[in-house]
């Protein structure tokens, strides 16, 4: 999908599922239960998947490790599990990720990286920070939180996506080239910051809470990250991206992050 060959509809499904995601996996405590209950019964994230599962780019040639096929892009399970009450999302949520950073399921992306490798990971907290701030987007004061939270990224695609959208219906005559740097910025911050760490994660998850919401939660977003590497044509990682605390995925066979 270039500028030139740009479909909106494309562009508003991805949009709507990068919200999604990043609203499945909000702190409950700031009500995005009542959210996630309210949209169970739209139509909005229904059409939004259809769209993308029937778009034969978004199909990716090859798994990486922990990403789920396109058949898995699907709500429903994360609706059949959502509890029913804030309260007993909030538990759940708490289990899995803990009341700190768990070394579990860490929903940070520099907490993938080696913890003797310091220097990287401040690298890579600037990174995140120089893409936000180069979009003219700056931490929230009210609602503080890591810049490489897993909801932030996924919110930041969201943003690049509805800007590239706006820049295309825009009438000036830059406007292929505004969306084209959009496009541009998707590519780089899935290909580093998204798609090396996002599907063990979320196999992480699975792990934490089995059979819960944030398994179904991470089954979805797993597949969502394979159809964004097709789409936006990045090859998958050649590493593997378990908790620093814990071993390589390859490396444990037999244990439940290899089922």
């Amino acid at each position: 999908m270039t500028a030139t060959t740009f479909d909106p509809a494309l562009c508003l499904a991805r949009q709507t599922l990068y919200r999604f995601a990043a609203l499945s996996l909000l702190d409950p405590r700031v009500g995005c239960w009542k959210q996630l209950n309210g949209l169970r019964r739209g139509s909005v994230l229904p059409a939004a998947v259809a769209l993308i599962r029937n778009e034969p780019g978004a199909k990716v040639k090859t798994l990486a490790l922990a990403e789920r096929p396109l058949d898995d892009l699907d709500p429903q399970p994360v609706f059949a599990a959502l509890p029913d009450s804030e309260a007993a999302l909030n538990d759940e949520f708490e289990r899995t990720f803990g009341l700190l950073v768990s070394n579990a399921c860490p929903p940070h992306e520099t907490e993938y990286i080696n913890g003797k490798l310091t220097f990287q990971r401040s690298q890579a907290l600037a990174d995140i920070s120089g893409f936000y701030g180069a979009f003219g987007l700056q931490a929230s004061a009210q609602h503080p939180e890591r810049p490489d939270h897993i909801t932030l990224e996924l919110e930041f695609m969201a943003f690049l996506i509805g800007l590239q959208r706006r820049a295309m219906e825009d009438k000036s005559a830059n406007r292929e080239e505004r969306a084209a740097l959009c496009r541009d910025a998707q590519q780089r911050f899935l290909r580093e910051h998204l798609a090396w760490w996002v599907p063990a994660f979320s196999r992480l998850m699975g792990r934490e809470n089995s059979g819960g919401f944030y398994e179904a939660a991470g089954i979805f977003l797993a597949a969502f990250i394979a159809s964004e590497r097709s789409l936006l044509d990045v090859e998958a990682t050649p590493r593997a991206a378990p908790p620093t605390t814990r071993q390589r995925l390859q490396e444990c066979d037999g244990c439940s992050l290899t089922t």
